[in-house]
């Protein structure tokens, strides 16, 4: 008489484990799903934005500013014998747009500055700028007009639109009087920028991030 209900107890028991196990294998169930979603979830912000995803060795170059440059004024000393301008062009290369002023004999001597708005010429003349920043490129011993030769050596536009630039809105022409050439590059705000030079032909390069 004392077996059944043991019997019985044991049986409840059974019961009992099975619906604890049960219970077990949906948690794990549930968990494993939740994670998984979790890690989409990363996966999708970073790549978010319609922009492919990059490699390891390509996102340093294209996530940083590629001049290392700043707001400070960069100058060189004046040079001589004159240069003579030939070409003014603006575009955008990869995360910088690139301005760059070639010269048919040598890169004057420059100082490359940030300038209050407007800009103006010796005379007082105000020169209209797009932009709300002004980064002004004075070049000492250097025209587009070659006296010798009575010669204009700059026949391009006093004035550059470029379309695919980002930070970089207008580049025009300040003034071209007794030795000093003046250009103004109109930007969105008063990034970094890095300026060098090139040779063959000899051309003043400035970068901003954009």
């Amino acid at each position: 008489m004392k077996e059944a209900p043991s019997g019985a107890s044991f049986r409840v028991r059974l019961v009992v484990v099975r619906l604890v196990l049960a219970i077990a294998a949906v948690v794990l169930t549930l968990t494993a799903a939740c994670g998984s979603g979790g890690t989409k979830t990363s996966s999708s912000t970073t790549t978010a934005g319609g922009s492919s995803p990059t490699s390891a060795a390509e996102t340093p170059t294209t996530s940083r500013p590629a001049t290392g440059g700043s707001t400070t004024p960069v100058s060189v000393a004046v040079t001589h014998p004159a240069a003579h301008l030939g070409t003014v062009r603006a575009a955008r290369q990869e995360a910088v747009d690139r301005v760059v002023f070639e010269f048919s004999e040598r890169v004057p001597g420059y100082k490359v500055a940030y300038a209050d708005k407007p800009v103006t010429d010796t005379s007082g003349k105000e020169v209209p700028l797009a932009g709300s920043a002004a980064l002004v490129v004075r070049l000492e011993q250097a025209s587009g007009f070659n006296q010798d030769t009575a010669q204009p050596t700059y026949n391009g536009p006093k004035r550059l639109q470029p379309a695919d630039t980002r930070a970089v809105k207008e580049v025009a022409q300040v003034e071209d009087f007794e030795g000093v050439l003046s250009w103004a590059i109109g930007v969105n705000a008063e990034l970094p920028f890095r300026v060098s030079t090139l040779a063959s032909p000899p051309r003043l390069v400035i970068d901003i991030p954009s």
